[in-house]
């Protein structure tokens, strides 16, 4: 089991909420890219005390991409991460080279 600390964490978790938050669109992606992304009536909450944004339920509709929604549900959760999860197409963060290094860097810092 990994020890990963809160602080590193979250330091992650904000990269990858904030990527969320760039890449987040109301134009639907192309036709074949569709099936990574979700769409939902929502939009940006405004920073709570810490910071933290989340989608919340709007009129507009918002696509952002299933991959990185996976890694803030994982990131938020109190169970370890399973480093497994960077091999999966869906959850797959190639497109985003700095929070994959991240999550790199969470999993070697769990480690020690």
């Amino acid at each position: 089991m990994m020890d990963i600390s809160q602080h590193d964490r979250d330091a992650v978790l904000a990269l990858v909420t904030e990527t969320l938050r760039d890449v987040g669109r109301t134009t639907p992606p192309p036709e074949t890219e569709q099936v990574d992304w979700l769409r939902g009536n929502a939009e940006w909450s405004d920073p709570d005390a810490n910071g933290w944004v989340t989608l919340a339920p709007a009129e507009s509709t918002v696509w952002v991409p299933k991959a990185l929604v996976g890694w803030q549900v994982a990131l938020e959760s109190r169970d370890p991460l399973a480093p497994e999860w960077l091999e999966y197409p869906h959850l797959s963060l190639t497109r985003w080279p700095a929070v994959e290094a991240a999550v790199h860097g969470l999993y070697a810092a769990g480690e020690h």
